[in-house]
């Protein structure tokens, strides 16, 4: 009998395992295996290779619906996990761009009352109120920044001075954003003497590291840095989840427009403000 007491234990051992695994890196696992197999369809369409169109096609589709399962497997984990902090991660990760504000906002209030408590939830809410205020036609945020000398450049100072002024957050680190650079410099040469400034904010927290890539860069409009990185509130207030970001705004402070990451966009814009607004 006693023999048989172990034989039931052993058996039920690995079952007893399993729900003892911790459930988030359940998703973790079972996620990377997912995104696994997404890296190998990108391969194929977006890779160098001498596969034919319409294999790519075909992969691509897949691809699709793969896409599709893998924000649905996130939705479903979540709902299960609504008293676990680190499901907020997911949604963030996995389903936050598939969502409206109101819908992500809606998303976070199903969570727990201790986990909306959080810190990490708690910024996320604030994401959304300053989210909420950065939309064309609403008043920017005004903020300060320190110069390359030392001196403090207030915002609302400078584009009081102009009819225009594009906003450009960036960092030494940012490859992405120094390569929008010599696209920024095309459109400051053109549009400079027009009226339209240039207003670059750089998230770095090095100094040697943003005065090198300033210099690099051979920037030649405003540029400045409260040296704070991610910590500067200046990145809360204007709702920036990633860099480069750009925004502009009118000499009132007005909020136009922002984002620009379609080539061409940014001047298109300036230009149907300057013809709508000619003295």
């Amino acid at each position: 009998m006693k023999n048989i007491f172990i034989i039931i234990i052993l058996t039920f051992c690995p079952l007893a395992s399993l729900f003892a695994q911790d459930k988030y890196e359940i998703f973790r696992k079972e996620m990377f295996l997912i995104e696994k197999q997404e890296n190998e369809y990108r391969k194929v369409i977006w890779g160098e290779n001498d596969f034919s169109q319409d294999y790519k096609d075909s992969v691509y589709k897949k691809h699709q619906v793969l896409v599709k399962e893998k924000v649905e497997f996130a939705k479903n984990t979540i709902r299960e996990n609504r008293d676990d902090e680190r499901f907020l991660k997911v949604l963030d990760i996995y389903v936050r761009n598939f969502l409206s504000l109101d819908e992500f906002e809606a998303e976070l209030k199903m969570f727990s009352f201790q986990v909306q408590k959080t810190e990490a939830c708690q910024r996320y809410f604030e994401f959304i109120k300053y989210a909420r205020i950065n939309t064309p036609g609403k008043q920017c945020i005004d903020f300060e920044m320190k110069g390359h000398d030392g001196k403090t450049i207030k915002f609302s100072d400078v584009y009081k001075k102009h009819k225009l002024v594009l906003i450009d957050f960036w960092a030494s680190w940012c490859g992405a954003c120094r390569a929008t650079m010599p696209s920024i410099k095309k459109m400051y040469e053109v549009y400079h003497e027009k009226g339209v400034e240039v207003v670059s904010v750089s998230l770095d927290d090095n100094k040697e590291a943003w005065e090198k890539a300033y210099k690099e860069e051979n920037i030649p409009w405003i540029d400045g840095s409260n040296l704070l990185g991610w910590k500067d509130p200046v990145t809360l207030w204007y709702a920036i989840r990633g860099i480069p970001h750009k925004v502009l705004v009118d000499q009132h402070g007005i909020i136009i427009d922002s984002g620009f990451y379609q080539l061409g966009s940014l001047e298109q814009k300036i230009d149907e403000y300057l013809h709508s607004h000619k003295n």
